[in-house]
């Protein structure tokens, strides 16, 4: 068409020449417009981002919080699946073995929909082999002993395995599942599994003071379906309770734990006895008497027998080898 207009308009000469323009033109708009759409997506493009679904959330946010008295939350990382919440509480620590002290949380439930385009969380049944490899693999080169001892904190029974690490450390890996009962789960009530994994070492600790964490530590996250219950059915109250003819009498509170302060006080003066050389009283010997003694008087001037004086002897200067009178 753009030919023929050209045709009439110019002749059959200028044919070519305007068939030319036409094609220049059209190659020209196709630049304008392909440059035009590059500047629109350079301007439109997204923030540079990792390619991860990890983050960091503020510690009050943790799923599990350690006992009050530590260990203390540094940081807590969080990844969400297709079917779970993933967290690694990474704790305080003093030890020297290599390796960071990490409370590791997976909450089993339902999750928003736009999650479903992550990976799904591997599900790890509680197995003593499976326990013992991931405990070696949190705690490479410690020599770790598996406890034969059944116990259990306030969400239920628990495992561990103990061992010494690098210099005067001691440490743990507990593991722990929370689930109902099989004949109390459906996929209408009753479901959902927590799965817990403790690795703790701590400088001079004994085993009593690494396990004092898992007695005491506290699972603040739930879904909000409330079909989602791996815990259980609450237990019964005692028999008693509520029951006509069984009274409850008020219990005096335990006494407190006061342990007695030791007080440091100066020591005391060390006093040193002093002896003191009493003199030694001669006792008068008696001198017979001879011709120098004379009697004392009296005081009627009667002398009494018995009591003389005695009279020195003169004192004598008599040479070498003589003699005095």
């Amino acid at each position: 068409m753009a030919g023929r207009f050209f045709s009439k308009r110019f002749g059959a000469r200028s044919e070519r020449s305007a068939a030319a323009v036409w094609l220049r033109g059209t190659v020209a708009f196709a630049a304008v417009f392909a440059a035009g759409a590059l500047v629109s997506g350079c301007a439109t493009h997204n923030d540079v981002g990792t390619p991860t679904n990890a983050v960091i959330v503020p510690a009050e946010n943790a799923l599990i919080l350690p006992p009050p008295g530590g260990p203390a939350v540094l940081n807590v990382v969080e990844r969400r699946k297709t079917n779970a919440i993933e967290q690694d509480i990474y704790l305080f620590t003093s030890a020297s073995t290599p390796g960071q002290n990490v409370l590791r949380a997976q909450f089993f439930g339902p999750m928003e929909a736009r999650f479903d385009q992550q990976r799904t969380s591997g599900y790890v049944a509680v197995r003593s082999s499976e326990m013992m490899r991931q405990a070696r693999r949190a705690l490479p080169g410690v020599s770790l002993a598996q406890s034969s001892d059944f116990l259990q904190n306030n969400y239920g029974p628990f495992g561990y395995a103990y061992g010494r690490g690098r210099g005067d450390d001691a440490c743990i890996f507990a593991w722990q599942q929370i689930r109902g009962a099989e004949n109390h789960r459906s996929p209408l009530r009753g479901y959902g599994t927590i799965q817990i994994r403790f690795r703790y070492c701590a400088a001079g600790a004994s085993e009593n003071e690494l396990l004092a964490p898992v007695y005491g530590y506290t699972i603040t996250g739930t879904f909000g379906d409330p079909a989602w219950n791996p815990y259980g059915a609450p237990p019964p109250l005692e028999a008693g309770i509520g029951r006509v003819g069984n009274p409850i009498y008020r219990r005096e509170p335990a006494p407190a734990d006061i342990r007695p302060v030791s007080v440091m006080t100066a020591p005391a003066p060390v006093r040193r006895a002093v002896r003191v050389e009493q003199p030694v009283r001669q006792q008068p010997v008696a001198v017979p008497a001879t011709a120098n003694s004379v009697p004392l008087p009296e005081p009627g001037g009667v002398a009494k027998a018995g009591a003389t004086v005695i009279v020195p002897p003169p004192a004598c200067d008599a040479p070498a080898g003589g003699n005095c009178p």
